[in-house]
């Protein structure tokens, strides 16, 4: 517990100390800052180190039962209130001096020969414990990377959407004042100019709410990250790709294909199915050393001690001895039964969490590969409908500015255009985000 405090404290103080450097100032953070960060300040995974190392400690302890124990033991007393007293001399009854002061000194040595396996059972109970703390602190690193990826993910999708957003706005600007422009020539109806200005508070609607909706993004992250929320930060858009071919597609197809039909081997490679197998064999170990309590115990132990009034004669009033002790248990009030019962309910529920958790990893996996196919399937889409979408306004923009093209067809074909790239931004790093989350689900997210 000591120790579990000093970690906490000095997080505390690192994380308050690093918060402070980076406030007031802009901090742009790449990918790999953001999972640096997020795995030093995260509570949870402390947590998780800092039981892992009391398991270890257990372990330490467990085997600690299997050697003898030994201790030397001293003592002084004095009488406040000695007084004179008569001994026989020569069969004479004669007075004789008050000793007040008595001496002693003891060492003696235990070893517990057997216990009904009690310890051989705790001992592998610690020691599956301690690999099934440690498994789990190392999934925890996985759960935080995935989630820090999603969320980078997330921001970086949500900045490209913003300069897009931003893009086509000073594009509506250019565009109105050449329609004004057209209008107080007599070119053009004012009608056409409503439009267009109608058309512009759509635009920049769209831009604060994508502004607003990045804002928050970027939030979510610092959060999870273990920092301020507020703090001025820029993520680095090269961190991550923003273009995908066919070639990296069908790499990445065939890296998890072996994955998709291979369950043994992806719960191998997961490290919370691996930690509830542990925990599993720790609960079986604790089942079997609670049944030590219906066997015999057989324990050695030598010593020796001496006692005197004056610090002298230790070999002649020294003492030595050794014993062997056996104890038969005939009736415990049915507490090894009761330890037995609650040890069996252990076991029976660690194994139920196990399948239950095989179910998850199943459910993940299927969703994972269901998600990579359907992102597939949309990058192929968005970029035919952007490529025909670009076409299409270039067209109509001209048409337009020649008067052979409605207002209404020219708005709507820019309205596709931004939606197209929208969309394509979205299919993209969905695409990565979909990646990640299959590499996580079949254990393979480095």
């Amino acid at each position: 517990m000591k120790k579990t405090f000093l970690l906490l404290l000095s997080f505390v103080i690192i994380s308050t100390y690093s918060q402070s450097q980076i406030a007031g100032k802009q901090k742009v953070f790449s990918l790999d800052d953001c999972i640096n960060i997020a795995l030093n300040n995260n509570y949870n995974i402390i947590l998780a180190d800092a039981r892992t190392e009391t398991a270890s400690s257990n372990v330490t302890s467990a085997f600690g039962s299997f050697l003898p124990s030994i201790g030397i033991n001293s003592g002084y007393t004095r009488q406040l209130n000695a007084k004179p007293g008569f001994g026989l001399v020569d069969n004479q009854l004669v007075p004789t001096d008050p000793k007040p002061n008595t001496y002693s000194l003891n060492a003696g040595a235990q070893w517990l020969i057997f216990d009904g396996f009690a310890r051989e059972n705790n001992y592998n109970r610690a020691h599956e414990s301690f690999n099934s703390y440690k498994l789990n602190a190392t999934h925890l690193r996985k759960i935080i990377k995935i989630q820090i990826f999603q969320n980078y993910v997330n921001v970086i999708a949500k900045q490209q959407i913003v300069k897009a957003r931003r893009e086509n706005l000073e594009l509506g600007k250019k565009e109105l004042e050449r329609i004004v422009a057209q209008n107080q020539a007599g070119l053009i109806a004012k009608d056409v100019v409503y439009s267009q200005e109608a058309e512009m508070g759509n635009r920049e609607y769209e831009l604060v709410n994508a502004e607003n909706s990045l804002n928050l993004a970027k939030a979510d992250l610092l959060i999870l990250m273990g920092l301020q929320p507020d703090i001025d930060a820029e993520f680095l858009e090269s961190s991550l790709p923003n273009q995908i071919d066919k070639n990296q597609i069908d790499e990445f197809r065939n890296l998890v294909r072996p994955f998709r039909n291979s369950n043994d081997e992806v719960f191998n490679n997961r490290f919370d199915y691996l930690s509830g197998l542990a925990n599993i064999k720790a609960s079986e170990s604790n089942l079997n050393a609670s049944h030590s309590g219906y066997y015999p115990s057989i324990t050695a132990s030598g010593g020796w001690g001496w006692s005197n009034y004056e610090l002298d004669n230790f070999s002649g009033l020294g003492r030595s001895s050794l014993g062997l002790n056996l104890y038969i248990p005939i009736f415990d009030q049915f507490s090894t039964n009761t330890r037995i019962q609650s040890a069996e309910l252990q076991l029976e529920q660690a194994k139920i969490e196990q399948k239950q958790l095989e179910q998850n990893i199943l459910s993940a996996i299927k969703t994972a590969y269901l998600n990579l196919d359907a992102s597939e399937k949309q990058l192929d889409i968005t970029e035919r409908a952007l490529r025909a979408s670009e076409l299409n306004n270039q067209s109509l923009t001209e048409k337009f500015r020649v008067g052979s093209a409605s207002v209404t067809e020219y708005l709507t074909a820019n309205t596709q255009l931004i939606t197209s790239q929208i969309n394509r931004i979205n299919a993209i790093y969905q695409y990565f985000k979909a990646q990640k989350e299959l590499l996580y689900a079949i254990g393979k997210l480095e």
